[in-house]
């Protein structure tokens, strides 16, 4: 009986991509918790840890890949309703923040995974949850001055309020999650009602000292029609 020279053949080396790898870190923190490790990781990717540094510089990135696709989810379910803007304010920014309530009770524990890096890397800008309300409030203020400056409204101040409201909305996340740690829909409706009336006094509040009174029942077409018509006349 001969024994064959040629060497095993090797299993072929499987192919991996780095949104596979944050896909599966997310499947790890939805079904684990929070506390996500790279070894962890490894295992449910069922690759060597080493393979996963080739991807990432270290764990901040991949803290940071996490937060980006946070982000990229509330984009997705808030993304602009062409019918919204026939609604009066209240109901478009309850919608909003109904859209984006789903995303956080649907991903809980990745949004506490974010606070957690946050209290652990410190000052790192890598691996904060901030970094969502920052990308959020500057992208809005974006898309805000936009749409005020069309309508010939004074736009200074807009960063200031969307930061404001962007940062008060992730601390209140924070708060709901704590007190209801597997959100069901009862709280998660009160979190948005009492989260949308907040912002709305904040947006009224900053319009107010532009000059601008929204009626209630009044439309964001017809708010914006009303402040053209009220707009002083250009020199």
């Amino acid at each position: 009986m001969t024994t064959s020279s040629r060497p095993a053949r090797r299993s072929p080396v499987r192919l991996l991509t780095r949104e596979q790898v944050i896909a599966g870190a997310v499947r790890c923190i939805d079904r684990d918790g929070p506390q996500l490790s790279m070894e962890a990781l490894a295992r449910e990717m069922g690759v060597a840890k080493p393979r996963l540094y080739r991807m990432f510089a270290d764990k901040s990135e991949l803290d940071g890949a996490v937060s980006d696709w946070l982000v990229t989810q509330i984009y997705a379910a808030v993304a602009p309703d062409l019918s919204l803007i026939m609604q009066p304010p209240r109901v478009t920014i309850h919608r909003f923040l109904t859209a984006y309530a789903g995303v956080i009770a649907e991903h809980p524990d990745v949004f506490r995974f974010l606070v957690l890096t946050q209290s652990v890397s410190g000052s790192d800008p890598s691996a904060r949850p901030l970094d969502i309300g920052r990308r959020l409030s500057h992208d809005l203020a974006e898309r805000s001055r936009s749409v005020l400056s069309s309508v010939a409204l004074d736009t200074d101040g807009i960063d200031h309020l969307l930061r404001g409201i962007v940062g008060f909305v992730m601390a209140v996340t924070d708060l709901w999650l704590d007190t209801d740690p597997v959100p069901l829909p009862e709280p998660t409706a009160l979190f948005v009602d009492r989260t949308t009336n907040a912002v709305v006094q904040l947006f009224d509040g900053f319009l107010r000292e532009k000059g601008v009174v929204i009626k209630p029942d009044m439309s964001v077409a017809a708010t914006l029609a009303t402040i053209t018509e009220n707009a002083p006349p250009l020199d």
